[in-house]
């Protein structure tokens, strides 16, 4: 969101505010205070966070934004990002109070960026998934376009089919500037690529359930044992990334005899990271559930030449990396196809430089920042045309 809403300001000449909820608001004091600030022309409007309810926050105040926004006439669109319950509910609030005026016409053009499904896997989130659902349901109604990020988001969706006729796909795109390969970063991956060893396999996410590092680590076992019985397999695993599932995974490589080949190096800055990304051979992306909806360091990784394995969701993560053109997908849940993937990529230098190659030609092809803001200029444009 950030990415794109610098690039509509310089690339797309739109005059773009932001409003969201603010994470400080808490520890700041900020009461009811709506926070302005500008961010390389992006206007950003920040309202006091109230609560936190399964993990999105909460806040009553972006109603009053809105409202404000209709008063002075200033926005030709309004563009929400789902799922983000209060702006959802705050939107169809709004609605609600100028139907009752008689003044529903009011309301600017309405797009929503469809990001992924709503899952609620237990507790809290089981608890909310039905009122959520009736939510979501009212409020993809009443918007005017929706924007999926890809065509299985769009074919997948528990909800997008009911509204296809206003589903228009926009493909993400990512900003590679600081993932450019200049002669400092490459010293710093071949330093890399020494003190770590190689071939070098990369996963950068959030160490959570639905990304799978646990099949990741059982495939990388199975590639250890079957590397001792030919006399070869040497590789490294760096992951990248924190989670709270961080000391279970770290006993999990330790019973699996794999702790001389399996690095946890935690968080890593935007600019380390794209060291890590020219040191790898192959980035791999283990995810099991559909709550991957999209995987953007499969993007990162191909904008730096870096071929990816990664699994058959029905979600957009098989789209972002296609199937024996910029690496390989396996099915979900499988360490011992995933296993089989990486050795053939690990064992083969001239196909991995191959799909690297291709990765990065369809990266700039289709996945670039300034392909993404031309598509939802272009939903912009439709949704006002006369």
């Amino acid at each position: 969101m950030q990415d794109l809403a610098r690039a509509q300001v310089v690339k797309a000449e739109c005059e773009v505010d932001v409003l969201c909820v603010s994470e400080e608001s808490a520890r700041t004091g900020l009461g009811t205070r709506v926070l302005w600030e500008r961010d390389r022309g992006v206007v950003v409007a920040r309202v006091p966070q109230m609560a936190l309810v399964a993990s999105n926050p909460v806040s009553a105040h972006l109603r009053r934004v809105l409202l404000d926004s209709l008063r002075n006439h200033r926005h030709d669109i309004w563009h929400f990002h789902y799922p983000f319950p209060t702006g959802e509910a705050g939107f169809l609030q709004v609605g609600r109070e100028l139907h009752e005026a008689g003044r529903r016409g009011e309301v600017p053009g309405v797009v929503c960026s469809y990001h992924a499904d709503f899952v609620g896997e237990a507790g809290l989130k089981r608890v909310l998934s039905v009122p959520y659902v009736r939510l979501t349901r009212r409020f993809l109604g009443a918007v005017d376009r929706i924007v999926a990020a890809s065509p299985q988001v769009a074919r997948f969706s528990r909800f997008l089919p009911e509204y296809k006729e206003k589903v228009r796909v926009v493909t993400y795109g990512i900003d590679a500037t600081l993932l450019a390969a200049d002669e400092r970063r490459l010293q710093e991956a071949a330093a890399l690529r020494a003190q770590l060893g190689s071939p070098l396999v990369l996963f950068v996410g959030r160490l959570v359930p639905y990304k799978g590092i646990d099949v990741l680590l059982r495939a990388c076992a199975l590639m250890r044992e079957r590397g001792e019985s030919h006399g070869g397999g040497s590789f490294r695993l760096v992951i990248v990334g924190e989670g709270p599932l961080l000391h279970r995974l770290q006993s999990l490589t330790v019973d699996l005899r794999l702790s001389s080949c399996v690095h946890f190096v935690g968080a890593v800055a935007d600019a380390g990271l794209a060291t890590y990304y020219q040191a790898a051979d192959v980035l791999v992306l283990p995810s099991v559930t559909p709550n991957e909806a999209f995987g953007l360091v499969q993007l990162e990784a191909h904008a730096c030449g870096v071929p990816v394995v990664s699994t058959n969701l029905p979600s957009g993560v098989p789209y972002a990396n296609a199937d024996g053109i910029s690496g390989f997908t396996v099915p979900p849940g499988d360490p011992n196809a995933l296993a089989s993937a990486l050795e053939r990529l690990l064992g083969d230098e001239e196909l991995r430089a191959r799909l690297g190659c291709q990765a990065q030609a369809r990266f700039r092809r289709d996945f670039s920042l300034e392909s993404m803001t031309a598509g939802i200029r272009a939903v912009y444009e439709e949704l006002l045309s006369p």
